[in-house]
């Protein structure tokens, strides 16, 4: 099986976990959904010889579950100071500082303790990958990331602006 192929697959894996992840209340749980998508979308990266974006994902697979338990800020700075390391490692260009830049919105949102700020955080960040994947030409990766995007754009709305329209009016 194509290299290219086989990325659409992983990468569809994402797409059906993110579908899901960002309409759910609980943070952790969130979280935790994420940190298996990652794991998925980080080979589906390094099938499409994206070694930046793939370990980052593949670490912030990791750095997903550690923002379950500690919120430390200081974890969020060791985190980015890990995801800069990658991406000077492994620096191919515009993609690689792209993809940086969405890893900082989406880690400083993980180690929030607010959940309104780490879900825009989410579409920031998502938004930026989802260049990244546009100038990838990645198709099921700009899916899993217009839905993602879209997704926590709506959960964002159900839980913070439809709530208090509803408070307002009663």
């Amino acid at each position: 099986m194509p290299d290219f192929l086989l990325s659409q697959l992983l990468v569809t894996v994402t797409l059906i976990i993110e579908c899901c992840a960002m309409q759910l209340k609980n943070k952790n749980y969130i979280l935790a959904a994420l940190s298996v998508s990652c794991l998925f979308n980080g080979m589906h990266y390094l099938l499409l010889e994206q070694q930046t974006a793939g370990y980052i994902f593949l670490f912030s697979s990791l750095r997903f579950l550690i923002s379950i338990k500690w919120k430390f800020q200081w974890l969020s700075v060791a985190a980015l100071s890990v995801s800069l390391l990658i991406t000077i490692a492994t620096y191919n260009g515009a993609l690689s500082i792209i993809g940086f830049i969405a890893t900082v919105f989406v880690t400083v949102g993980s180690f929030s303790h607010n959940d309104k700020f780490l879900r825009a955080m989410m579409v920031t960040g998502g938004s930026l990958w989802l260049l990244h994947n546009l100038l990838l030409w990645t198709p099921v990766g700009i899916l899993v990331e217009v839905i993602f995007v879209g997704s926590s754009a709506i959960g964002y709305y159900r839980y913070y602006i439809a709530k208090k329209t509803v408070k307002l009016s009663s």
